[in-house]
Order: C-alpha cells, then sequence, then structure tokens
C-alpha cells in the first residue's frame, strides 16, 4: 500500500505527542486498528520514508526524551531497502483480533 508525504505530515500537524502520532499512523495503513489486541512483527516502509518519518518524530519528542524518537525505533514501523519511500508492506504484520 503507498502512503504520502502529505498524508504523514497531517498526522504530526494533528498530533500533540508521539503516542498520537504513532496510532495515527498505524491506523492510516490499518483502518481496523482499534480492533487489533495484539500483534507480531512490523509493517515495513521504504527506508527514506521511514527517516522521514523518524525526524518527525524527533521534533515531536518531549523535551525530556532530548529530542529521542524512542516511540517510533521501539514500536513503529520497520525499514526496509526494497521498499520504495512510501510504500508499506503488511506482510510482516501479523494482528490477532
Amino acid at each position: 500500500m503507498e502512503i504520502t508525504k502529505e498524508q504523514v505530515d497531517h498526522i504530526f500537524k494533528q498530533s500533540h505527542n508521539t503516542e498520537q502520532a504513532l496510532s495515527a499512523l498505524y491506523k492510516l495503513v490499518l483502518p481496523n486498528w482499534e480492533q487489533i489486541k495484539t500483534s507480531k512483527g512490523l509493517p515495513l516502509i521504504g527506508k527514506d520514508g521511514w527517516l522521514y518519518i523518524c525526524e518527525c518524530f524527533i521534533r515531536l519528542s518531549k523535551p525530556v526524551d532530548n529530542g529521542f524518537p524512542k516511540l517510533w525505533l521501539n514500536k513503529g514501523f520497520g525499514s526496509s531497502d526494497a521498499l520504495p519511500m512510501w510504500t508499506v508492506d503488511l506482510s510482516h504484520f501479523y494482528p490477532t483480533y
């Protein structure tokens, strides 16, 4: 699936914290996100898209985090050199409903 820079920018403009941003990113690629109870694996996104989103998380991070995007690094999407920038691959993400 494809997402756009504009969608990502909109999410970060609307989000007050990193938790809201991460939830919105997952809802963007998984419309039924609220129904997922647990999951294994991560969605993958192209490396340059991952880096762009990481920079957005750095800007949104709380001062106590010193701009370190720990939520994105621990719970965000994985990165893939094989995918185009804004392509998201869900084949390595296994939700349980």
